[in-house]
């Protein structure tokens, strides 16, 4: 049994194992780097500072805050949708095709594909 996080952006649905995740916070006072990398949205102010990546799509008015190898920080994600627990039986081995492997998994939920995000690969986009 896995229990994850459910969100979504603007291409679509995702998942993440709840103990990657840290809280939910609002897009609010999002500072924008003058020369970020490609998928840096910007800095959100506080205590640590938090680099917020749109690797998986737009977001929208909420930030994930996500830690994996010691990496803190945060993904820009439309909303979140509450935590799911799924059997491992139900988790789909990645996608083929992916140019940087941030997928780990798939699986259905409700007559919807989501996208297992993993943590570290996202990690190391910073």
């Amino acid at each position: 049994m896995k229990t994850m996080v459910c969100f979504r952006t603007q291409q679509g649905r995702f998942a993440m194992p709840v103990e990657s995740t840290l809280s939910v916070r609002k897009v609010d006072g999002l500072v924008d780097l003058p020369s970020p990398a490609a998928e840096i949205v910007g800095v959100l102010p506080g205590d640590p500072p938090l680099s917020v990546l749109s690797s998986l799509g737009a977001g929208a008015n909420h930030v994930l805050v996500v830690v994996a190898d010691d990496v803190r920080f945060g993904l820009h994600v439309s909303e979140v949708l509450g935590v799911r627990r799924f059997q491992d039986e139900e988790i789909g081995p990645p996608p083929q095709g992916q140019a940087n492997e941030l997928i780990a998994g798939m699986l259905h939920e409700g007559g919807e594909l989501v996208l297992v995000a993993d943590p570290r690969a996202l990690a190391a986009r910073l």
